[in-house]
């Protein structure tokens, strides 16, 4: 059962399901808004140092065993803010002032302002992202692949963002550029989702939790 605006806002008055800053006008009959959070959250690829390390170690240079990796270990290496200029490392993303410039085949990790989620303890929901439909006929792909937030998940939201359009796309911190909806699960699940996922619970960056606090979750 997926829950209507009546029920997506008793739910966030109860607690049982988190989203902060509290949504205000952004609740429509069966979605909340997500914004993207501040700009200095957007993160690009540098390939160059990517292919330096895969090369001291042997491997081709533009190459990622994303199977195997360790995201958080890798992404702390290799994500980057996005350069001020056009030319410098693929000219496909680059920030320009407070905006960032997403060119066509261009790829972007951005947090969402909002943290959202649900308890850890007795979940009730189960929350699904979506882009908005006005974005995507731009060319815009929001969050590619894993929509589901799991039940007893919270954090901000990284998004993976890319441009399949014609378009060089502008896109603004407090942007509205995604949505939930929320569905009522039968029973809060067995397993301990911190310890389930531990690589992005409770994130706070797009490189996923502190490692740190992960060790220390169980």
């Amino acid at each position: 059962m997926y829950l209507s605006d009546v029920d997506l806002r008793k739910a966030v008055e109860s607690g049982d399901l988190i989203v902060s800053p509290v949504p205000k006008d952004e609740i429509g009959p069966t979605s909340i808004d997500l914004h993207l959070g501040p700009v200095d959250e957007a993160k690009v690829w540098d390939f160059a140092a990517l292919a330096k390390h895969n090369e001291e170690l042997g491997l081709r240079a533009r190459e990622l065993n994303v199977a195997r990796m360790t995201y958080g270990t890798v992404s702390r290496k290799f994500l980057v803010q996005p350069p001020r200029e056009a030319n410098v490392g693929d000219g496909l993303v680059f920030r320009r002032e407070d905006a960032i410039i997403l060119r066509p085949y261009g790829f972007v990790v951005w947090q969402t302002e909002e943290i959202v989620g649900t308890p850890e303890r007795d979940p009730k929901y189960i929350c699904f992202i979506d882009g908005k439909s006005t974005r995507a006929r731009t060319g815009l792909v929001v969050h590619l692949t894993a929509p589901t937030i799991h039940a007893g998940w919270s954090g901000n939201i990284t998004l993976e963002m890319t441009n399949c359009g014609p378009l060089d796309l502008v896109l603004h911190a407090g942007d509205a550029i995604a949505q939930i909806t929320v569905a009522q699960i039968t029973q809060p699940p067995a397993l301990n989702v911190r310890l389930y996922q531990a690589a992005t619970y409770g994130q706070t960056s797009v490189c996923g939790a502190d490692p740190d606090s992960a060790s220390q979750s169980g």
